[in-house]
């Protein structure tokens, strides 16, 4: 293989793998509200934190996943 083809191979790894960390950060975000929802605490502000974190981890996924198609054009 070329050098241009290893280096288009590596950053398409790296992009997998940072869409996976960002997944298995999602989860366990969710998995928090969840344990936080269940308490039925008054925490609003932690509750409000932890779904704002959320909302900007799928934003982090979604332009992982644009990043990820124009590599593979």
């Amino acid at each position: 293989m070329n050098k241009k083809a290893m280096e288009g191979l590596k950053k398409e790894e790296e992009i997998k793998n940072e869409i996976y960390d960002v997944k298995k950060s999602i989860r366990h975000l969710e998995i928090e509200l969840d344990y936080e929802d269940s308490r039925k605490g008054n925490n609003y502000k932690y509750i409000r934190s932890i779904e704002e974190r959320i909302d900007e981890k799928y934003q982090q996924l979604d332009n992982l996943h644009e990043t990820n198609k124009v590599s593979k054009s």
